[in-house]
């Protein structure tokens, strides 16, 4: 079981916690989405395991539920930790957007980081798969259906970031 710390629409602690899934109007947890570049400008992206609750068998990034007690930015650390098995340094981490949905604020953070997809260990509860995409990759994943929704909200938001970043 998940325990997140609730937040009110201006994202102050509202000194509660609750079940990650039990969502109340007007009440918010914090979220992390991780997205990793290389330095040949691809992403590691990452396959929901087929078990999962919400689209599973979908390609993604990393991301998650901050826990109870956590930062937004030790959310991010500990999912690429959980989930691919690798320490990110804080220095190659930036903060790159946040938006607030329906039940949550998130974060979407960038690492610029060079791994071999044989370097990971995959979180098999969590994650089938995962391989370096191209932005373009990723557009097609997203044309085809193959891509997690929730990054869809935002993908081109996030891509006109990066245009600045590099």
């Amino acid at each position: 079981m998940e325990i997140v710390d609730k937040l009110n629409n201006k994202r102050q602690y509202l000194n509660k916690t609750a079940e990650r899934r039990e969502n109340t109007l007007g009440e918010y947890r914090q979220s992390a989405h991780t997205w990793i570049i290389n330095s040949e400008g691809k992403f590691l992206m990452q396959k929901r395991s087929p078990n999962k609750r919400t689209f599973p068998n979908m390609w993604s990034i990393t991301g998650g539920a901050v826990d109870s007690g956590e930062t937004p930015l030790q959310g991010a650390l500990r999912e690429c930790k959980e989930e691919l098995g690798i320490d990110i340094p804080k220095s190659n981490i930036e903060l790159i957007l946040s938006f607030k949905r329906k039940y949550d604020f998130v974060d979407i953070w960038l690492v610029k980081l060079d791994i071999a997809l044989n370097d990971l260990v995959l979180q098999t509860e969590e994650v089938a798969d995962a391989k370096w995409c191209t932005i373009d990759e990723i557009r097609d994943m997203q044309k085809n259906g193959e891509l997690a929704p929730s990054i869809d909200i935002y993908l081109d938001m996030f891509i006109n970031l990066l245009n600045y970043e590099f």
